[in-house]
């Protein structure tokens, strides 16, 4: 919980999410620690929840769990995740609105391009199911990926893995659309 706790504070401050957008999980066994909705991520003390991966009736506590939580859940089930941070970062919000359908974003600079390859731009609104499905697909295959509009989606090993890739999806973008803009 106090890793979860670190790294929402590092989210704010790193400007990857508002204090009150975004959210941040990690998986121990069949269960996942998932901060609350609305919480403020850099202060989680509290604000963190304990719900089942793959529950066979919704759990009591979904109701305060993240919108996300479905998409979080998602995510475990059809990828090796044991951690997933989700923020929103503007420019990876901007490049994504930039996108046709099906686009993804592809890095300028040389380490994003080693890095991350690609950055999947996938589509659902906010802790849909569509987005689950898509988030979910997308993340079989790339470590990140950005939701239309919306924000970004890491997954890890580990918390801190997570926050690398959420990190370096906003260098990216943000890179991207600098050249972009010098170009035009």
């Amino acid at each position: 919980m106090q890793e979860l706790i670190k790294y929402g504070k590092k989210i704010v401050g790193a400007g990857l999410a508002h204090s009150h957008f975004g959210n941040v999980s990690k998986r121990v066994g069949d269960q996942m620690l998932i901060s609350t909705t609305g919480s403020m991520l850099d202060e989680l003390e509290g604000q963190i929840v304990t719900v089942p991966i793959d529950p066979a009736t919704p759990d009591e506590l979904d109701v305060i769990a993240s919108t996300e939580v479905n998409v979080h859940r998602a995510i475990y089930r059809k990828t090796s995740a044991l951690a997933i941070l989700h923020g929103h970062s503007k420019y990876a919000v901007v490049m994504s609105m930039l996108c046709k359908p099906g686009e993804q974003i592809v890095p300028e600079d040389s380490e994003s391009k080693y890095f991350l390859h690609e950055i999947p731009v996938v589509t659902g609104g906010i802790g849909s199911q569509e987005l689950a499905t898509n988030a979910a697909s997308a993340l079989r295959d790339h470590k990140g990926v950005v939701a239309l509009g919306h924000g970004t989606f890491a997954r890890g090993a580990t918390v801190d893995e997570a926050f690398v890739i959420i990190s370096s999806i906003e260098h990216a973008c943000t890179v991207k659309y600098l050249c972009d803009m010098v170009r035009e």
